[in-house]
């Protein structure tokens, strides 16, 4: 399926200026994918009219880079915070296949497509050029999509972006706890005598953050303990770090963990839940809250395990619906 997809898709970016970009507050996976494909458009398919675009980077990757850059000096992991869409022809999103999660002016009216790893959205915009998208739910990462795409095509990436993709692979799957055979396969034929595994932990380990560390007691001692026959389900809620806290949630015994964070102007429940529980009950954690980001008036997407929805409206109810669509598939 990729190969073909990526032979047409290739074929119509010849001839366009494209402008490459990902979601708002750039995990490590958008930003890794967003690097390595315009590498690849560059320097094997001789396609020159390509610009990066990145908006707010979350605190993470943005430690990530200053070590990374420290790391490789010579090496261009520059990119720009501002575009202007009139003088490009096709945005490319990497790492979303939801238009609300990119933050950029004029984006309405701009031809786009996606490359993704999530669930695909429910969304129809009329500027998506959906027989370009390519959507592969069954990678726990979009760079595991985006090697594969080297891999076809015969490409060996510098050493700098290796690093960058093993890294995003190994945050995006929870170091393989999200992953599957494909997850462990791509990692291995990344790894070689220039990249060991040890050092890319070392880069990767950052000392954390005190409000972290208070987000995740305050998410403890608030939390609701639902129990489901031998399951455990955790509610609660905090300010902020609201991923932390979920892990943190399954680290001392909890099946599922749901928090909701409440923000400005709209609110964010973020979700896990351990491998065991989706794969004896089929639960999928990116498609309960896809069919609920309509009553949400918002946006929403993820794994089986790992999920988040972004809010502006009905947040109870919102929030109530999702505890009972985990309870009526586990239960099932």
């Amino acid at each position: 399926m990729l190969n073909s997809k990526l032979e047409n898709l290739i074929s119509f970016l010849k001839t366009k200026k494209i402008l490459i970009g990902t979601h708002d507050l750039v995990d490590l996976d958008g930003y890794a994918s967003c690097i390595v494909l315009k590498y690849v458009l560059n320097h094997h398919f001789n396609i020159h009219e390509v610009s990066l675009f990145f908006t707010e980077f979350s605190k993470g990757t943005s430690q990530f880079l200053e070590k990374i850059t420290k790391l490789f000096p010579g090496f261009d992991f520059s990119c720009s915070s501002h575009a202007d869409l009139s003088s490009f022809d096709l945005l490319l999103l990497l790492d979303m296949n939801n238009l609300n999660l990119v933050k950029i002016n004029g984006k309405e009216a701009v031809p786009f497509i996606y490359i993704d790893h999530h669930v695909e959205s429910e969304s129809e915009y009329e500027n998506n050029l959906s027989s370009y998208n390519i959507t592969l739910n069954n990678y726990s990462s979009t760079a595991e999509i985006i090697f594969d795409i080297c891999e076809i095509c015969n490409i060996i990436l510098p050493t700098a972006l290796k690093w960058l993709l093993i890294s995003a692979i190994l945050t995006d799957s929870g170091y393989f706890k999200y992953g599957n055979n494909h997850t462990v396969i791509t990692a291995s034929k990344l790894l070689d005598n220039e990249i060991d595994i040890q050092q890319v932990f070392l880069l990767m380990k950052s000392e954390e953050d005190i409000s972290k560390k208070v987000a995740k007691i305050k998410g403890l001692q608030r939390v609701r303990l639902l129990r489901e026959g031998n399951y455990l389900i955790g509610v609660s809620n905090v300010s902020n770090f609201e991923a932390s806290v979920a892990n943190a949630l399954l680290s001392i015994g909890f099946d599922v963990s749901i928090i909701l964070a409440k923000k400005k102007a709209e609110y964010r429940i973020t979700m896990r839940a351990t491998k065991q529980i989706c794969m004896k009950t089929g639960l999928h954690l990116g498609k309960i809250l896809g069919e609920l980001s309509i009553l949400s008036g918002g946006n929403a997407g993820g794994h089986d395990g790992a999920a988040s929805l972004n809010g502006q409206e009905n947040q109870e109810e919102v929030l109530e619906a999702i505890i009972g669509k985990v309870k009526e598939i586990i239960n099932a």
